[in-house]
């Protein structure tokens, strides 16, 4: 978006009070108005503060799995980041930087304005920002310049994806960020493709008791990260990708909703390759896993520090989380079921322990 629109835009929004439309993409405009009803102010510097050495030790302990799963793609963007004058970003799901790789002199710059390891990056902290405002959207999204909320953010360009599970939970958020001086044209769809590779290896894991497809209109794709990828146990849809999601015209919420027979049709078999009409009416290759492949179950949900609480305890604390996703999701079980990346069986027996008994 050009300066001289974005300038009016803020002029208009902060200032006037308006709702510059016209003049600001509809992604950033919402997050502006989220961020008013937090309560930021425009004009004024986050005050966010880093964690200290040892609680940002834990942290990473905390999400061991999710850093060591996202090596790969952190390592090679660094390298595109360099040349390039940014660094390269990996979050948790809730927008708290747990490292940065690529150019030390702009790493060094971006400290200044807090975009460091330790630091939260959620819009209720630091505005509009695309690692905060990915994981609002839940959507990959770029924000240059004067899009950021608070003006002392303007210096930035940034682009950033979430990183979803096969249950649809964010699990964290890939980001590139550099001067505004500097283009980055590229950067969002770098992100994307690293994300789909980071997304794409979740699948290798083992879904006990389930029939994995893997699928696409060319056959070719099959086995890449291109690939659309859906998860039935007992003919139920209960994980998949983003891409597999999208070829039968579904979103997340038809997670446990939705069952074979209304998404797809097998026609004919070709060896291992199933010839498929999709519920859209489009045609797919696919193939399905045998549910005996794959590694033991992955679990990237942040670690719990051990602790010498009685299991009482951690029940009661395992039945505030349901509680609190439940009351946040307004009741909606597949919702909060994705949030809390568990079962709606869970959910099911949580909320039949607390029905009062005849």
């Amino acid at each position: 978006m050009e300066s001289a629109s974005i300038d009016l835009a803020r002029r208009a929004f902060f200032g006037e009070g308006t709702l510059p439309v016209a003049d600001v993409r509809r992604p950033v405009l919402q997050s502006w108005i989220r961020c008013v009803d937090l309560g930021l102010a425009e004009r004024t510097l986050p005050r966010v503060a880093p964690l200290s050495e040892g609680d940002l030790h834990v942290l990473h302990q905390r999400h061991d799995a999710l850093r060591r799963l996202c090596r790969p793609e952190l390592e090679t963007l660094a390298g595109e980041a360099r040349e390039t004058g940014s660094v390269v970003i990996l979050a948790d799901g809730e927008g708290m930087i747990l490292d940065t790789l690529g150019d030390t002199g702009f790493a060094s710059r971006a400290a200044q304005v807090a975009l460091k390891p330790g630091v939260s990056w959620k819009e209720a902290s630091t505005g509009t920002n695309a690692i905060g405002t990915a994981i609002a959207e839940r959507r990959p999204i770029a924000v240059h310049g004067s899009e950021h909320f608070f003006a002392g953010h303007g210096v930035l360009s940034c682009a950033a994806t979430p990183i979803m599970d096969p249950r649809g939970a964010i699990i964290g958020a890939l980001d590139i960020s550099g001067a505004s001086t500097v283009g980055h044209s590229h950067a969002l769809g770098m992100i994307r493709m690293a994300v789909d590779q980071i997304e794409h290896r979740l699948f290798r894991q083992r879904f006990e008791d389930c029939r994995i497809l893997r699928f696409h209109d060319d056959a070719a794709m099959i086995g890449s990260s291109r690939e659309g990828i859906l998860v039935f146990r007992e003919e139920r849809l209960v994980a998949g990708n983003r891409r597999g999601l999208a070829l039968v015209g579904r979103h997340w919420d038809a997670l446990d909703e939705s069952v074979a027979e209304e998404l797809l049709e097998e026609r004919a078999w070709h060896g291992a390759d199933v010839l498929l009409r999709l519920n859209t009416g489009a045609t797919a290759v696919g193939r399905w896993d045998d549910d005996a492949i794959g590694w033991p179950m992955l679990d990237i949900r942040p670690g719990r520090p051990s602790t010498a609480r009685g299991g009482s305890e951690l029940a009661d604390r395992e039945a505030e989380l349901i509680d609190s996703a439940l009351a946040s999701a307004k009741g909606n079980i597949s919702k909060a079921a994705r949030r809390l990346g568990i079962h709606r069986s869970t959910l099911h027996r949580h909320l039949s322990r607390r029905q009062p008994r005849a």
